[in-house]
């Protein structure tokens, strides 16, 4: 399934969109403008499905919990890394690896691709097109990207520009 992540240029908060290959609105994600880390929540256009997105502060690294019904589906934990993007997520057991400067990554279990990532370039704001290989694990899959786009690229997220 390919989507396409758009973040909100001005906008209070973090927000973004998400789209079909045709630009139909199929997702929204809303950032809490006054809380202590970040806090996101995705829910589709219909207003069925919603995941949590809840940054963990008391941690070396960025660590973020990924939620779904109450409960925690995963955590996302950024490894110490120069010049590329590693991340664990537990306890599915996948990893992320990718290019800072490129934008590009990959997020697999085992040698199994899960969702692929590239940036859009010469677009109005972040833009990214997500391939996601198994259609069930499309909300998961867009937390995790997500939480990427925070940790690498969110200018105001402090302590990720030193983790990188």
């Amino acid at each position: 399934m390919d989507l396409y992540i758009k973040q909100r240029v001005f906008s209070f908060g973090d927000q973004f969109t998400v789209t079909d290959q045709e630009g139909k609105k199929l997702y929204e994600v809303q950032g809490k403008v006054f809380s202590f880390g970040d806090q996101l929540m995705i829910s589709e256009i219909n207003g069925t499905g919603q995941i949590h997105i809840k940054q963990k502060l008391a941690s070396w690294m960025p660590r973020y919990s990924i939620e779904m019904d109450g409960e925690v589906l995963c955590e996302v934990v950024k490894k110490f890394t120069f010049f590329k993007a590693s991340f664990d997520i537990t306890p599915f057991n996948w990893t992320i690896e990718g290019n800072v400067f490129n934008h590009q990554y990959v997020l697999k279990e085992g040698q199994n691709e899960i969702m692929t990532v590239q940036k859009e370039w010469l677009t109005w704001g972040d833009t990214y097109h997500v391939t996601i290989n198994e259609e069930r694990l499309v909300m998961p899959c867009l937390a995790i990207m997500i939480v990427l786009d925070m940790v690498l690229h969110n200018k105001k997220n402090n302590h990720s520009a030193a983790a990188n």
